[in-house]
């Protein structure tokens, strides 16, 4: 049996790339979707007002519903952390396993949509959602390769080339005079662009194309690890997404539309929190059980790095909120910014909440995330049954609020039994103190545009960060500000 490698190296023994270059290569992954994201939703937005963006939006969140690649890829990263030699037949079966159940939703989603009554143009709709969603399955496995080899440039290379044909694409066909079926036919086109090419370089990366198999007898065994991992997904979108779905159907696509547009502004920024979970990630799964004060050291770094990023954009986004929705969207999304306002307060709770999910999978205790992200999602649909007839998108934020309090909750609890307490209330004081002046920043500039007040907040709270973590810093280290602000995300204890 191999050696068991120290948590800060690689499984192949070599160095790691470092915590720092995997995390700024994951944001610039989210730069590139939060950039396509945002962008297609604006554009659409002012070429055809809520209604439009409901189509796309009510599809979309629907087919993200299902688990296309059946929780290949938290499985597939934290294996072959573990055992690169793995790494191959890893491969191989997570793409089979992803290519198999995305041509079955495929296939399955628009028949259904027929037989519930959808209209065409609403099958067609999530038809093309569901091809585009396949596509974004299997890419999404090779991404894991790329994870558990701490080489996440990689996925960031195709995320951007995949994104910028997203957003060029959909501009270009809303343009010529294109609609929602258009600009889910460049989604599909997109995440196509962007399977291929990550099999590709995870073929270079293996010496060779991993040709999708799954070797006999091995299937209901590998489909039973991921099972977990896939209703933890399917879960955690159900309690997070199901709502627009069950807007659609209350309220139609317009109120879709509205609750959409403040919605993706929130979700996006959850991906910052999974840039800094993904780097760590594979360590993680590494150091636990060997090194149990590694994975503390690990897990509470996380911790402290969210909650840096986390706190200042909840305070500045709370301050800018009207805003920002009159200048993406304009005056017609006017109605949705105190919905926009109340999801702002998940941003850091669902960033939290990610951190401890990554880590309960880090530890084996997937079984137990399983069984809180189920009641949460059954909390979800109840209390939107009750919010949404009465109150509409604002009801459905609501219970937005409600069930992703609850999940960290439960997530902080099952994760201090495992592993012992973490920093995470301790971790916010030094960026909320570092918000004080930022927020006075951005009321003082109210009268400027809403760019110039975000910038100049954003360098209110660095400056403030910087000073903080000089002060606090050793005396040896105050002339060198990398290991000052690096001390930042060190525990405490």
């Amino acid at each position: 049996m191999a050696a068991e490698a120290p948590p800060g190296v690689t499984g192949d023994g070599r160095t790691g790339r470092g915590v720092a270059s995997n995390s700024t290569a994951q944001l610039l992954s989210f730069a590139f979707r939060a950039a396509s994201g945002v962008g297609v939703i604006v554009l659409l937005a002012r070429h055809g007002g809520p209604h439009a963006v409901g189509i796309v939006q009510f599809a979309l969140t629907l087919t993200s519903l299902l688990p296309f690649f059946y929780g290949v890829p938290t499985l597939l990263a934290r294996e072959v952390a573990r055992r690169p030699e793995l790494g191959r037949s890893w491969m191989e079966a997570g793409t089979a396993v992803a290519i198999l159940f995305g041509t079955a939703f495929t296939l399955l989603l628009p028949a259904g949509a027929l037989v519930l009554g959808a209209t065409p143009s609403m099958t067609q709709s999530i038809g093309l959602a569901a091809l585009g969603s396949a596509f974004d399955g299997i890419a999404r496995v090779q991404f894991a390769g790329f994870w558990a080899w701490e080489r996440m440039d990689f996925e960031t290379l195709v995320t951007g080339v995949q994104e910028s044909a997203y957003l060029v694409g959909a501009a270009l066909v809303l343009t010529a005079g294109g609609g929602p079926h258009a600009v889910l036919a460049v989604f599909a086109g997109s995440r196509a662009l962007g399977a291929v090419w990550g099999w590709v370089l995870v073929g270079r990366r293996l010496g060779g194309l991993a040709v999708p198999r799954i070797p006999r007898g091995t299937f209901r065994p590998t489909l039973r690890l991921c099972t977990p991992f896939a209703l933890n997904d399917t879960l955690t979108l159900t309690y997070a997404r199901f709502d627009s779905v069950m807007l659609g159907i209350w309220k139609g696509s317009t109120a879709v539309g509205l609750y959409q547009a403040a919605t993706n502004l929130v979700l996006y920024f959850n991906v910052i929190g999974r840039s800094v979970n993904r780097a760590l990630y594979p360590r993680m799964g590494r150091a636990w059980p060997g090194h149990p004060d590694a994975f503390r050291r690990l897990r509470d770094m996380s911790i402290r790095g969210i909650a840096l990023m986390a706190v200042p954009i909840t305070v500045g986004s709370l301050l800018l909120a009207p805003r920002t929705i009159h200048f993406l969207y304009g005056p017609r999304f006017a109605p949705v910014v105190l919905t926009y306002q109340l999801l702002i307060l998940v941003i850091p709770v669902r960033m939290a909440g990610q951190t401890m999910s990554q880590a309960l999978a880090a530890t084996d205790k997937q079984s137990a995330r399983t069984v809180a992200v189920t009641g949460a999602a059954v909390l979800n649909i109840g209390l939107n049954f009750y919010f949404i007839p009465r109150w509409s998108y604002l009801g459905a934020a609501m219970t937005t609020v409600i069930c992703e309090t609850g999940v960290l909750l439960a997530y902080a609890l099952i994760l201090r039994h495992v592993t012992g307490p973490s920093e995470l209330v301790r971790a916010n004081g030094w960026p909320l103190l570092a918000c004080v002046p930022m927020a006075a920043v951005i009321v003082l500039t109210a009268h400027r545009h809403v760019v110039v007040s975000a910038a100049a907040g954003a360098v209110a709270y660095l400056l403030t960060l910087a000073a903080v973590a000089l002060v606090r810093a050793p005396r040896v280290d105050r002339w060198r500000p990398s290991r000052a602000l690096a001390l930042l995300v060190e525990p405490a204890r």
